[in-house]
């Protein structure tokens, strides 16, 4: 009986028609974004042998993200969150029409790259905080941990499809071929999400200015301890794996691996791949103990990414990279659901934006401190040991860490 219930909640999830949309949407907005990235990067690797660079590539367009995040909160919360999104993906989409000139043209430099990446970087901002607080504006309660659950699984088709249509375009169209189909689906993806219909809200009708809703924001955070104690986690964990990891594999598969295009969609697919089974996992079993289920993964994480960093063959990285994938999903969707079920939803916004600024903060100083190590002749994989073995150490401390009791619900 209860496999029953949970099959015909899962039919009711996708017969919402609004909710269809915003899936059918991110299915084809999230693979174009990938396909972007993966194409940007092996540009950018073959445009200059200075990987400096590379490292700026990942550092510009996390600059803006984290300093509009939380403005990006605040007009989720003050406007229609259809026209925001839609308006985010037609920006990707023409920010890649304009590259697509500058191939064409043959004018393109490692500069043009890294200034459409900040532009990039400004239109997640805006795009990040409305995707995570629309679903429950969507959903029932008792449907958010499998909506999140669904939305991911459509998400993390994008490190799937993404990579492994951008390589294998890469190879057999070039970049020109590869950076259109990337255009298109992100137009498509925008143009599904304006048939969305949500209900009228408190959109334009604020009381208060945005910098006075920002303040309340930041004091909701601060009068919860769950939200504090993931905010602290997310920081650091953050700097020590997004920074090594992101830079990282694609030099070693350049580099160490001495691998292609096509290669780097092999660790890009396996990372999709592990979040899709992690997100699917997630969509049938019901969490009971948050914080163990939060932080043992993290801790396995913290270990995998070690192995990671001494791995020398493509496959075990890979396999490594799909586990550990998997995981962070045990990690990421719990925490949004716990968020969208206890936060007003007038200030859903608000947290989100907060949330991902703090996560986020360190990021940026990730990308620096990492391609500075680069520069100065620090073997990548050094970087990534050091930072699987800090993961490590944080998710120790915090299994003691008391702001996180409340996970235990």
């Amino acid at each position: 009986m209860e496999a029953m219930s949970k099959t015909r909640q899962g039919n009711s999830i996708l017969k919402n028609r609004n909710f269809l949309l915003l899936f059918i949407g991110s299915v084809f907005s999230a693979p174009g974004y990938y396909i972007y990235l993966i194409a940007a990067e092996w540009l950018m690797l073959t445009l200059s042998e200075n990987r400096v660079y590379f490292g700026m590539l990942f550092f510009a367009a996390s600059v803006p993200r984290l300093l509009l995040l939380a403005v990006g909160g605040v007009v989720a919360d003050r406007f229609n969150k259809r026209t925001i999104l839609f308006l985010s993906d037609l920006l990707r989409a023409l920010l890649i029409a304009t590259l697509l000139l500058f191939l064409y043209l043959d004018v393109v430099t490692a500069w043009h790259l890294i200034i459409l990446a900040t532009l990039f970087g400004i239109a997640d901002a805006f795009s990040y905080p409305v995707t995570n607080s629309m679903t429950p504006l969507l959903l029932k309660e008792d449907q958010l941990q499998r909506g999140n659950s669904l939305i991911q699984m459509t998400m993390q088709i994008s490190p799937i499809l993404g990579p492994a249509l951008g390589g294998t375009l890469i190879a057999v169209l070039g970049f020109q071929g590869v950076f259109s189909v990337a255009c298109v689906m992100l137009l498509i993806g925008s143009l599904t999400v304006l048939f969305i219909q949500l209900k009228q809200g408190n959109e334009g009708k604020r009381d208060h200015s945005p910098w006075t809703e920002l303040k309340e924001g930041l004091a909701y955070v601060r009068q919860s301890e769950f939200i504090m104690a993931i905010m602290f986690i997310a920081f650091f964990i953050n700097f020590f794996f997004s920074g090594p990891f992101s830079i990282g594999m694609p030099i070693i598969v350049k580099d160490v691996f001495e691998g292609s295009a096509i290669n780097l969609a092999t660790i890009q697919t396996a990372m999709g791949v592990g979040a899709m089974v992690g997100a699917i996992l997630l969509a049938v079993k019901k969490i009971t103990n948050y914080k163990k289920v939060i932080l043992f993964s993290l801790l396995v994480v913290g270990c995998l990414y070690t192995f990671t960093g001494i791995s020398s063959h493509l496959y075990i990285s890979a396999i490594l990279v799909l586990i550990m994938a998997a995981l962070l999903q045990f990690v990421n969707i719990p925490i949004f659901t716990i968020l969208q079920k206890t936060v007003d939803k007038s200030m859903l916004g608000r947290i989100m934006g907060l949330l991902v600024t703090v996560s986020t903060g360190l990021i940026p100083v990730s990308y620096v401190v990492t391609s500075t190590l680069i520069a100065l002749g620090v073997d990548i994989r050094y970087i990534m040991i050091g930072g699987g073995i800090f993961i490590v150490i944080i998710a120790i401390i915090s299994f003691k860490f008391k702001r996180l009791r409340t996970l235990g619900m």
